[in-house]
């Protein structure tokens, strides 16, 4: 970006560059950003635009917006359908109404997140290079082409050649990485530095950008996320936004923070810790050396010490300093997957491939009831009483015992003599899903099978509990229920979700839905609705 002296932007007049129908693109969804929001990795950035004082930051799954001044990240946006976005595309921030334009190999393309819209204007050979004039920020926008440069005015949707540009103290121009890095030395002499993680992983420069009143610079990676370079001092910080890995398995609420813990299909491993308001990313990924031994989180629960999770080598103590200890040592080896985890005041427990393995305080483990070696899928702690999700049904542990029971009334019940994936509680309810079916158990101690749920969720995965009910979450879709109701309301099918759903957590305010592509966040309150 060429360097100009601080001046007012005289033209205030909203404007942008209009183009026949058939170019415009506008994504319609029955949800605002701020009621469903997809969480994915945004750790490689393809393109950066900045301007007075917001940041665009363009990855490959999708837009993330920085207000610089605020501090703060505005909800990420997915790509929108028809913009595509080559690796180091030129892209400048329209100064009158604060979208942002992008060239490309057929030409340039304007996006406006709070319409959601996307419209295409065709630039022989290609857009290069992209500039306003500082004085004139509402005559359009310049564009250069391997053929020259063209003025596409505003309103007009056209681009005419040009011989004049504005003085050099006039442009506001795209930041172009190679001429960039050119006038900063500094950053290249520090690269080994500023892109080597902790886990001496290497990347590299991808793209850049400038305030347009500030010294402020940042600097995209293919695979770091970006890095911003403090103007006034020089200090070079890390913008975490977020997961580590798109694909995520299990998903906890724990003292006020999301946990999410990746699928192991990804390059990175561990856990993204994020505030509910998407403002406060952090990554677990392990000791500097080695990471995780375990790749897969299946389940999240709250520890004393941080958290105590499933995996697919095992359990572990894992505290939010990153540290990890394995747990169930003698019952559970590093090679058998932990599916569920759940606290009792007796203590830690750990549903595994071959059953049920109390923790004791030492750490280790011992297996409950030896008769019982079959997978144990789900668990759920309700007052003392630790109940079993298991591959032939529904059972329990209750408080200070070390066998497990049956529920008399689902003995002889061929629905819930399937495996039972999920359990959760409604008010008093306590309520338990086949991968086909739920039943219920009511505060008389009765229990009550619904029918069948393929219809609408397909394969049950999981559930969450929330206030009067439960989150039912399957390859096709969620849905809420509450006991004694034979309606199961499609709160969300399955084409507006970025893959099957895996697990579910509620907060209160949000659900949290962890699958094979992100991160969703949905408002309760909107989808009670």
């Amino acid at each position: 970006m060429t360097r100009f002296p601080v001046r007012t932007v005289a033209a205030l007049a909203l404007g942008v560059l209009c183009l026949p129908p058939a170019a415009h693109t506008q994504v319609h969804s029955r949800w605002r950003p701020d009621e469903r929001t997809v969480i994915g990795d945004h750790s490689t950035v393809l393109a950066l635009a900045a301007g007075e004082d917001r940041l665009y930051v363009f990855t490959e799954t999708g837009v993330g917006l920085y207000d610089v001044r605020l501090g703060r990240w505005d909800l990420p946006r997915p790509m929108p359908p028809g913009l595509f976005v080559p690796p180091g595309s030129p892209a400048l921030v329209d100064p009158m109404d604060r979208s942002v334009w992008i060239g490309a190999a057929p030409g340039l393309v304007h996006y406006d997140p709070r319409l959601e819209m996307t419209e295409a204007v065709q630039i022989p050979g290609g857009a290069v290079d992209l500039m306003f004039d500082l004085d004139d920020t509402f005559g359009g926008l310049y564009v250069r082409s391997r053929t020259g440069w063209f003025l596409v005015e505003r309103g007009s949707g056209i681009a005419r050649p040009v011989t004049q540009l504005p003085p050099v103290s006039r442009q506001i121009r795209a930041t172009n990485l190679a001429a960039f890095l050119q006038r900063e030395p500094g950053l290249v002499a520090r690269a080994p530095l500023l892109l080597t993680d902790d886990r001496l992983r290497s990347y590299r420069y991808t793209a850049a950008a400038e305030l347009w009143r500030t010294e402020d610079q940042f600097v995209g990676t293919d695979g770091f996320g970006v890095l911003w370079v403090d103007g006034m001092s020089r200090q070079v910080q890390r913008l975490p936004f977020g997961l580590l890995d798109a694909g995520v398995w299990g998903v906890a609420v724990i003292g006020g923070r999301v946990i999410a813990g990746t699928s192991g299909d990804g390059a990175r491993w561990g856990f993204t810790e994020l505030s509910p308001d998407l403002q406060r990313f952090g990554y677990l990924e392990g000791p500097p050396s080695t990471g995780y031994r375990f790749r897969r989180v299946y389940a999240i629960a709250e520890d004393p010490d941080g958290m105590l999770v499933g995996t697919d080598r095992g359990a572990w103590r894992v505290r939010f300093d990153g540290d990890a200890t394995r747990v169930g040592v003698g019952a559970v080896t590093d090679a058998t997957p932990v599916y569920a985890v759940a606290r009792t005041s007796d203590g830690a427990w750990l549903g595994t491939d071959r059953g049920l393995v109390r923790v004791e305080p030492d750490g280790t483990g011992m297996i409950v009831d030896e008769r019982v070696r079959d997978p144990v899928y789900a668990l759920l702690s309700a007052s003392d009483t630790l109940w079993i999700g298991a591959m032939r049904g529904v059972a329990f542990v209750p408080p200070g015992g070390a066998d497990l029971f049956v529920p008399g009334d689902l003995l002889e019940d061929p629905w819930m003599r399937a495996p039972v994936v999920a359990l959760g509680r409604a008010d008093d309810a306590l309520v338990a899903a086949t991968e086909e079916r739920i039943a219920w158990r009511d505060s008389a101690g009765q229990w009550r099978v619904e029918r069948s749920l393929a219809g609408e969720v397909g394969r049950i995965t999981s559930m969450a509990t929330a206030p009067g009910g439960v989150w039912i979450g399957g390859a096709t879709g969620i849905v809420f229920f509450r006991p004694g109701r034979a309606a199961f309301p499609l709160s969300v099918p399955g084409d507006e979700l970025p893959g099957p759903v895996r697990d579910l957590a509620s907060d209160g305010r949000y659900l949290w839905v962890s699958t094979s592509n992100g991160l969703v966040r949905f408002d309760q309150a909107v989808l009670a609705r």
